[in-house]
């Protein structure tokens, strides 16, 4: 992947936060760094990022794909009704019938969907 200022600015605000921001969000702070970039830029290298395994994205129950810097091992929690996600540092375990069938798993992404403690009521 070639330089670009704009890609490593990109990066540093999606490795900067932790609340999963969507590319509308990410737009949004770039400009208040760099007042020129385009909103197809962002998602040009979301995309790129992602595809190159620097970012994960995430899908919500309405189609929003949100960004996560952080790409150590992990799993997420996604409610419904809210969208809330939630970290979950326990990564899930593989399981057992893709061993037994002489799959080799090479990544993973977990997500769980579900309803947040404020949701559940």
């Amino acid at each position: 992947m070639r330089y670009s200022k704009q890609r490593e600015l990109i990066t540093e605000i999606i490795k900067g936060r932790k609340d999963h921001p969507t590319a509308d969000m990410i737009y949004n702070s770039a400009r208040e760094l760099e007042p020129n970039i385009s909103l197809g830029t962002v998602y040009r290298n979301l995309k790129l990022l992602a595809d190159e395994g620097v970012i994960i994205t995430l899908e919500t129950e309405d189609k929003r794909l949100h960004y996560d810097g952080d790409i150590s091992r992990h799993s997420h929690f996604i409610c419904n009704k809210c969208g809330r996600i939630v970290d979950l540092f326990r990564p899930a375990e593989t399981p057992v019938e893709l061993k037994e069938a002489g799959l080799t798993v090479t990544d993973e992404k977990c997500v769980y969907y579900g309803f947040c403690n404020c949701c559940n009521h």
